[in-house]
């Protein structure tokens, strides 16, 4: 700071009746019009970041709680049960073993299906002919 540099060299307020807060609204407002705005909007944008960090914190803390009650039912429930557990799956087991070989007779069924409709179909046609037939119908003359 130099001789000419003093704290009351510079700018002074002279014949006017507003107060300094004012003043400085005033020169604010003149430098950056849309200075109120931009501070509305960065205030909407913390509350939003800030709420989005709470609701954050409150999912973490209910998946802990998720995760805590999850091992204790594990330690309390499933590792005591792991042999009945193993019990009920060997039985499982055997009935998709006992399944499995009932569908290995299914292609003697499939065949056996087939060989139905076959014989339907040639029953039907012989149906057909002896219901058609002049001999049974009694269109023909005996004799």
């Amino acid at each position: 700071m130099g001789a000419d540099d003093s704290p009351s060299s510079g700018l002074t307020r002279s014949y006017t009746r507003s107060s300094k807060h004012e003043l400085l609204k005033q020169i604010r407002d003149a430098v950056n019009p849309n200075q109120r705005w931009h501070n509305r909007i960065l205030i909407a944008q913390a509350a939003l970041v800030t709420t989005a960090v709470v609701l954050l914190v409150i999912f973490a803390i209910l998946a802990q709680i998720e995760i805590l009650a999850l091992n204790e039912a594990a330690e309390d429930e499933i590792i005591p049960n792991l042999d009945s557990i193993i019990g009920s799956l060997k039985g499982i087991e055997q009935g998709v073993n006992a399944s499995y070989e009932a569908t290995l007779y299914m292609p003697l069924l499939l065949d056996m299906n087939r060989m139905s409709k076959e014989l339907e179909g040639n029953l039907s046609i012989t149906v057909q002919a002896m219901t058609n037939s002049p001999i049974l119908s009694g269109a023909m003359p005996f004799g």
